[in-house]
């Protein structure tokens, strides 16, 4: 099983940090959130570990009951989220856009989860040239209006959550992995459960990932994890959503 939550920001959440009865964040945390030069960069570690740890003390997971304080996300080297001091520790993702992150988690050892949230938006063709390989190039020319914004938005979101799955974030040129042409009208249209897609690795040495994507209003939402090689796509695991009362996009 694979948990998943999206949360809008709310009120102050900088002010979190020095109030005392927060029973959110550890010391530990605080001091390294405060030691981040830029606010905005404050706002979004503030947000994204709020998300994750009110997905992760949810009713039925392993982690209910207990307080968000005593709960310790750190980060691996290359970036990825863990968590160091869990008895049960699987594999947690975390993503945030505007006021608005989104995070994942399964208590599998054996799988490694990537999530990403985007909002959909006008990009530049140089973005398209810069990060997209030769054959998503061309059938994002192929496109136009708001399918090929779609598009570009899925594309890069896709990609990310991908490379967040195998823990190497945007360290890996994102043209070593290619998704793969969706039917336009399925492009422009508002699935309302996770929907698969069809992609590649170009480069040796990384696992296969089960790869989905939902529209969410003006937001592209993706979730990777890898799974065995062999495995049939209709073994996939099953994906719950955890509804917090707060978030407005349904």
């Amino acid at each position: 099983m694979i948990y998943w939550t999206l949360k809008e920001a709310e009120g102050e959440l900088l002010g979190l940090l020095a109030d005392p009865n927060q029973n959110i964040f550890s010391e530990n945390e605080i001091a390294r959130c405060n030691k981040m030069k830029i606010e905005k960069r404050k706002k979004e570690w503030v947000l994204g570990r709020m998300t994750a740890k009110t997905l992760l003390t949810s009713d039925g997971l392993p982690f209910a009951g207990q307080s968000m304080s005593s709960i310790l996300i750190d980060n691996q080297p290359e970036g990825a989220p863990y968590l160091p001091n869990a008895k049960i520790a699987g594999s947690l993702s975390i993503s945030h856009r505007e006021n608005i992150a989104a995070a994942a988690y399964t208590s599998l050892q054996s799988t490694h989860l990537g999530i990403d949230l985007e909002k959909i938006e006008p990009r530049e063709m140089s973005f398209v040239e810069d990060f997209f390989t030769e054959a998503e190039a061309d059938y994002t020319m192929r496109l136009t209006g708001d399918a090929q914004t779609v598009w570009i938005t899925l594309v890069w979101s896709a990609k990310e959550a991908i490379l967040k799955a195998w823990q190497k974030g945007l360290r890996l040129d994102t043209r070593s992995i290619e998704i793969h042409p969706i039917d336009l009208n399925h492009l422009i249209a508002k699935p309302p459960t996770w929907q698969p897609l069809s992609w590649q690795a170009n480069i040796a040495g990384y696992p296969h990932c089960w790869l989905g994507w939902q529209r969410l209003n003006d937001f592209i939402l993706t979730l990777a994890y890898t799974t065995p090689e062999a495995k049939n796509p209709a073994d996939s695991l099953e994906i719950h959503r955890v509804d917090l009362k707060n978030f407005p996009i349904t």
